[in-house]
């Protein structure tokens, strides 16, 4: 290529974006699940959101960074999304079905805390005698410092 320059493939359809980018990788088996199956169409919107915030960072084809638990949604961006009412019932939802977990609550402002939630893969075992949501996962057992 004469000037060094190696030009990238670009890897999407004109239907999926015109720039590129980003992208959210979710594999058959997830959306062919039966807890996949049983989400609500806010709950998916909202795990499809809560997927965008994670980051992964390899080195040496090692992990070198990564969030995965620790996916916030404060409330200045669930509210561009929905409703407060349905984003406790659709975080609940991610809960209840294995997809989601909260793993504390982080103070911000005077007595305010923000959740942090980490992606789980209970939702795998959705449906058999394996499948547990340990208390410690749910919101709604710790709604004081909500």
């Amino acid at each position: 290529m004469g000037d060094g320059v190696v030009k990238r493939k670009q890897n999407f359809q004109s239907f999926q974006s015109s720039k590129g980018g980003r992208f959210i990788s979710i594999y058959f088996d997830m959306i062919n699940s039966k807890a996949w199956q049983q989400l609500s169409g806010n709950s998916i919107k909202l795990y499809l959101y809560m997927l965008s915030k994670y980051n992964v960072k390899y080195v040496s084809n090692q992990i070198d960074y990564c969030n995965k638990d620790d996916i916030s949604v404060p409330k200045s961006e669930y509210s561009k999304l929905m409703s407060n009412h349905t984003f406790q019932k659709c975080i609940d939802e991610l809960i209840d079905y294995g997809f989601i977990r909260v793993v504390k609550y982080k103070p911000i402002t005077g007595a305010r805390k923000v959740i942090i939630y980490a992606f789980n893969n209970m939702w795998q075992k959705y449906g058999t005698k394996d499948f547990v949501i340990k208390d410690e996962w749910k919101r709604s057992n710790n709604k004081a410092y909500i």
